[in-house]
Parts: C-alpha cells; structure tokens; sequence
C-alpha cells in the first residue's frame, strides 16, 4: 500500500515518518511553492494599525509565519487586547511559536478547520462595527469575509504569501503517479489545480480521472473542486481536516476515519 503526499515540507516529511511507523509507503511531490508578498503601501499601514483591530482570525501556518515576522519589524511589543483566532491547531502552535507573548490559552480555535466552523466560534456572535484582520494567502476565504462583513464587522485583508506551481517537479509527479498507488493527499484545492498545471500537456493529464486511487482532502469544499475537474464522487474521502492526524486516520490507520464525499 502506498500513499503519495503532495504537500509541502516539513509538513510532507512528518506525514512519511507517520505512515512509515504504520508500515504504510509514501512518495512525495512537493506542488506548491510558497512566495512571501511584497507588501503594498496599504498592506503597510494595515500592520502599523494593528492595534486597531478588535479580532485577528489567522487561516494557515504560512500566515502565522509571515504575519510574525512583519510583527516583529513594526512591533517592539505585541498590541494587547486583541482576540487571536487561528484555523486549525497546527496553525495555532505555530503561531505561538513565531509569537513567544502568545499562549494557547489566548487562541480561540474552531473545532473544524472549514470556513464554517470558524465562522461558528462565540467570538464571532456579536460583531457589528467590529474591526477584524484576516491575514492568509493571496485568493480564498471568501466565505469567512462575506460572512463576517455580513453581520456586520468591518474586514481588512492582509495577504503574506501565495502559492505557484511547482513546475519544475512536473516530471516527477508524472513518474509517481504511473506507479501503482493506493491514496494520493491534495491539502487544498489550490493543490490539486496546481496538480493539473503541472500535468498541462501530458497523457496524465487527459488520464488523471481515471486513476484507480482513493483522493484524501481535508474538507467538502476541497472535494467540490476535484469533482469539477473529473473525479469521481466514489473515489474521494474527506478527511476530519487538514492535519497529517486526519489523513492517518482518514486512510483507516487510526481509530477515527473519514467519510466518503456524498
């Protein structure tokens, strides 16, 4: 049995060290690189304005790492009295890693790692005129801001990072994925439209949808752009969320396993 990860380090090398000691094989393919975002003049006074901000909802470890480091140049000491939100809990620990005057017990953390859970945390009840930061990657999340702004709060965007194709590993997803394969793990449906960029042009691409492997993703929405793009319904699990646990789980190593997309 064999898995292959498409996620990036340091994230892909735990999940093989995790499958390893399950006895389960993996490749690994890394199809997205991460670029910081050169910072514009509002992007500026948006970070200078900090503690302006009655909320800030924190949606990946990347916006952790890139929010920490603007922090730390525009910030001698941590605006106090704002409410520190973070999508899933490997995003809450590496915030407080990048942030030493944090703690866990200062992030609200949703049970889920969707939009929708989230969006359900007691923070979010009362927000009319509230000012609230989301810092994440370029594109996504529109939901949480649509709904945010709908009950009210006044939202800024601040944009860290984006994600581009790893095009020069093209030929090594081709040769991975004509191996035999039981599982292929996408984290998020950037991911798998990065998947199909780096296939543009080849027999894979055309035979992708047909491969006799079980997709992992990490939530329904993931699944909705895989099953855009040609596969099939019957060939997707939803995984409890993005972690390397819930794909451990999902693939029915662990005692909590994933549902199939219906």
């Amino acid at each position: 049995m064999k898995l292959l990860i498409t996620r990036a380090e340091p994230h892909a090398s735990q999940l093989a060290t995790l499958l390893n000691q399950k006895g389960i094989a993996s490749a690994s393919v890394q199809v997205m690189t991460i670029e910081p975002v050169v910072l514009t003049g509002a992007s500026r006074s948006t970070l200078l304005d900090l503690d302006s901000f009655a909320t800030i909802i924190v949606v990946s470890a990347n916006a952790a790492r890139g929010l920490a480091d603007h922090i730390d140049q525009y910030w001698p000491q941590l605006p106090i009295n704002i409410h520190w939100v973070a999508i899933g809990q490997g995003t809450a620990n590496e915030l407080v890693k990048q942030i030493p005057e944090l703690s866990l017990s200062q992030i609200h953390i949703p049970d889920g790692t969707d939009s929708e859970a989230l969006l359900s945390l007691s923070v979010f009840e009362s927000i009319a005129h509230t000012k609230i930061l989301i810092a994440k990657g370029e594109g996504g999340r529109e939901l949480i801001r649509s709904e945010l702004a709908g009950r009210g709060a006044k939202i800024t965007e601040l944009s860290l990072y984006r994600r581009v194709a790893n095009v020069v590993a093209a030929e090594e997803l081709v040769r991975e994925l004509e191996v035999p394969l039981d599982w292929v793990q996408v984290a998020s449906g950037d991911s798998f439209l990065h998947i199909l960029t780096m296939l543009e042009g080849t027999v894979m691409r055309e035979t992708l949808k047909d491969l006799a492997v079980t997709w992992l993703v990490p939530s329904e929405r993931v699944a909705s752009v895989l099953i855009l793009n040609g596969i099939s319904v019957s060939n997707i699990i939803c995984c409890s969320g993005a972690s390397n646990s819930a794909v451990v789980s999902a693939m029915g190593l662990d005692t909590n396993d994933g549902a199939r997309f219906n």
